[in-house]
């Protein structure tokens, strides 16, 4: 069967792959005070870290339409496509994915299959590409969901953030009680997705060079563990330079892992604020796509 595969752009899918893996991406709206803009229609990544410094209120994350994702459907349905997949964002963020869930059994003529990536940005990434390469070699959508399963098993999403005010904000931190001390001037708080997709407190330090080492620490236990290739993203909110900075050391230290570096879009950025510093690992999905295609011919 012909499999479409969905994503939205706060994945932040580079165009190039885009078209290479024939992905459709929805683009979704945030909204400050009363004002909608739409990621990558009406508004930049630059444009809305701009934004964030001028405006008084602390924007908010809105979600995509049910009519809007009907027009997607119809549209892939008549270009002959007999399945689709929707990889969105976690649902601990965005209400989108849960809504879909319910959604997808009433569209007529196509079936619609949902998966939560309880990640974001190159987490939901990794995931869309796997998807995507395997529905362009031929295999089913079960197969597709089975392996996606694995690989959001095997993704640990960890930031840094100067402040928990945008979280809190938006209701988006899980267990309120644990923020205890993360106002305090110079804590750098840690937070991480949980295993359903929720935002947590994971821990905080004094310096974002003590924060940077713990998550590095974290992710050396990942890879020290793990008996597949790694891949590492290593994002940022308005910090690029950083970034590159903190992936060059990282290479340095762990040359078997493929290290790659992204951006906190938009719609992350609703929740993390800027100056956001992040690491992003999992199995390798590449090579893990290269394995069933062995295992296939066998």
């Amino acid at each position: 069967m012909k499999i479409a595969v969905v994503t939205e752009s706060s994945a932040n899918l580079k165009a190039q792959a885009v078209k290479d893996y024939q992905i459709t991406v929805v683009n979704d709206p945030i909204m400050f005070g009363n004002h909608v803009y739409h990621e990558n229609v009406d508004i930049t990544t630059d444009q809305f870290y701009r934004l964030l410094k001028v405006e008084k209120e602390i924007p908010t994350i809105s979600q995509i339409s049910m009519p809007e994702m009907q027009v997607v459907f119809d549209q892939l349905q008549a270009a002959g496509y007999e399945q689709i997949l929707v990889i969105g964002l976690s649902s601990g963020i965005s209400g989108w994915i849960n809504n879909l869930k319910t959604y997808a059994p009433s569209v007529d003529g196509i079936d619609v299959r949902v998966f939560d990536s309880r990640t974001a940005c190159a987490g939901t990434v990794n995931m869309v590409k796997l998807a995507a390469a395997m529905a362009l070699a031929d295999y089913t959508l079960d197969e597709i969901i089975a392996q996606l399963t694995r690989l959001r098993a095997a993704t640990t999403t960890v930031l840094i953030v100067n402040s928990m005010r945008h979280l809190v904000k938006n209701g988006r931190i899980y267990n309120n009680s644990s923020l205890a001390g993360t106002m305090v001037l110079r804590n750098k708080p840690i937070i991480t997705f949980n295993g359903h997709g929720k935002i947590q407190l994971l821990g905080k330090e004094r310096t974002l060079k003590n924060a940077q080492q713990a998550v590095q620490d974290e992710f050396s236990q990942f890879v020290m563990n793990s008996q597949l290739p790694v891949r590492l993203d290593v994002i940022s909110a308005n910090d690029a330079q950083i970034a590159d900075d903190w992936a060059s050391e990282l290479r340095y230290q762990f040359p078997a892992v493929r290290v790659k570096t992204g951006v906190i879009g938009p719609v992350l950025g609703v929740l993390t604020g800027d100056h956001a510093l992040g690491m992003i690992w999992s199995l390798d999905w590449k090579p893990l796509l290269t394995t069933l295609n062995q295992e296939q011919k066998q």
